[in-house]
This record gives structure tokens, sequence and C-alpha cells, in this order.
């Protein structure tokens, strides 16, 4: 639930900092099977606790090895890494190269004729970019087995509308615009890109933890706060809803739980459990060392 979210150490839901442009030289594309979204279900594998409870509803996306688990609240590290993903090839890397785990709250219609019905991704993108936020530079690979809540959010009606691809804090009015990708209601989850340099650590018989977070914060600026001095890659979770309605009869699953509305609850999930070479390469070729990048390889 995003109420035990925002009780655990060192996650604070940040409404106020409205990120920059969707913009990142090493790109992952997750829609392989067609349809970005690979599960929609209540169950949250990084806040829940106990591996039994209930969560707000979740879209998930790139692994989808949630799909073969008899219970995905007690996952662990090693039934996550290397499997079978929705993502894109980068780099002509391995299939299962970035089989992290990406989730964010689900949109619903929530009144007039679609009432209840789900509104589909369609499309979901993570990029990646150096700790400073530019396209290229510094960009250490955040450890293995980390556990991620990004925060800091915004709302578009997608990089090519016009005046509305301006960032909010709740779902604009996308109304009139043709529903395509880049015209269409897009949300924008940034993850805290400063460590202090404190490993993850977290047994297979743990289950859910939220207290990586703690040992993260965001850069102010183009730097990191003291106590942060380790600049990681900056990873941005954009969902593309195929909505281009007036924001009035929709709402996220964690809206209500949070006391809110408007998409005003908007977070994301993130577990790192690329195939941690291949993320280093990827970093390296994509995002580091700007003479080694590929278009094709680094944004397919």
């Amino acid at each position: 639930m995003l109420v035990a979210l925002l009780s655990a150490p060192g996650v604070v839901l940040a409404m106020l900092l409205p990120a920059g442009p969707a913009s990142a030289m090493g790109k992952v594309v997750c829609d392989v099977s067609g349809q970005p979204t690979v599960s929609v279900a209540s169950y949250d594998p990084i806040v829940n606790h106990n591996g039994t409870g209930a969560a707000h509803e979740h879209q998930l996306f790139g692994n989808i090895a949630w799909l073969s688990l008899p219970n995905p609240n007690t996952s662990n590290y090693a039934d996550l890494v290397g499997r079978t993903n929705n993502c894109r090839k980068v780099l002509g890397l391995a299939y299962s190269a970035d089989s992290a785990a990406y989730w964010t709250p689900t949109l619903r219609y929530v009144s007039g004729p679609n009432a209840g019905q789900l509104v589909p991704a369609q499309q979901f993108t993570a990029y990646y970019r150096a700790a400073s936020g530019d396209d290229f530079g510094a960009a250490r690979a955040i450890p293995a087995d980390t556990r991620l809540i990004g925060t800091e959010y915004n709302w578009t009606c997608g990089q090519n509308s016009g005046a509305r691809s301006t960032p909010v804090q709740s779902i604009p009015d996308c109304s009139g615009l043709p529903g395509t990708p880049g015209r269409t209601l897009t949300a924008h989850i940034d993850f805290p890109s400063c460590w202090d340099g404190v490993p993850p650590s977290h047994p297979t018989s743990q289950y859910g933890d939220t207290r990586d977070n703690a040992h993260y914060a965001y850069r102010v600026g183009r730097s990191c706060p003291a106590g942060f001095p380790i600049g990681v890659a900056e990873l941005r979770e954009t969902v593309q809803f195929a909505y281009a309605g007036t924001g009035a009869d929709v709402a996220l699953s964690s809206d209500a739980p949070m006391g809110t509305s408007d998409g005003r609850s908007l977070h994301g999930d993130f577990w790192q459990t690329w195939s941690q070479q291949d993320f280093e390469t990827f970093l390296q070729r994509c995002v580091v060392d700007r003479s080694a990048f590929s278009s094709s390889g680094c944004q397919p």
C-alpha cells in the first residue's frame, strides 16, 4: 500500500518538483509483445513486507517472470535477474539483458460510460542518463538488487503536444489530441541518482524492503547533495496512456489510498535486476562514453 511506502524510512512523495523533458541517450523501450504491460495486479514486491498482503493495483513492465511465480510478493533477486522480458534489445546484447522490473499505479476511468475500465499503457520507456541529468557523462551502474521508489514526477500530454507538453503536477486536459505516442497523456517518474555507497542487502527470505531509498537522494541542480557523493545512472520511467480526454474522468489506483486525486499520487518502482555486466556495458557505451554512442543500439 502507498501508506506503507510513505511510512518507510527515507521515502517521501515529492509532488512539487517537476522533472524535465524526457531525454536521454540510453533508452529501453518495453513493448516487444505489442503490449507494453506484462501484468496488471494488486501486488508490490518492494513495498509489501510480509509476502501475503495486498497493494493498490499496479501495471508492471519489463520483466515477465512474475507470470510464472506463485506469489510475486515473495519474489527475490534470483527469480528475476536475467529472465525473459518485454524490452527491445539494446546494443545487440542478449534478449534478457534488461530484465529489470518496472511498475507504476494503474490508471482507470472513474466516471462516464467507461467507468471501471483500465486505461491501457500504449508505450513504456526507461530512460537512462548521466547522474548530473545530462545525456552524456558519469553514470555508475546502480548496484544489483537495488530496490527504489521514484517520487519526483510530472504529467504532460506528450512531447509533441505543443503548449500541453509543459510538465504539470496533476493529470492535464489532453482533449482534442489524437492519442498517439507523443500526443497523448504521459506520466514521467524520475528516480534519485545520488548514492551514499551502502550496498543493498536483501536475504532471499526477506519479503519487501524499501530501505534502499534511505541510501539515495535526488541531485540538487547538477550536483549530488552532502552525504550522497556517488553519482549513479539517473532513471526515468515514462508511460504513455491511450487517453486524450479532459482528465476529469480518470484516476490512479493510488490516488484514493493517498487521500488525493488528479494523479497526484504518481510514483514508480524499479528493481535493479538487469544482467549486471550488460547494464554496465549499456551505460558505458550509451551514456558515459560519447564516442561509443550508437543511435540504433542505444535507442532501439
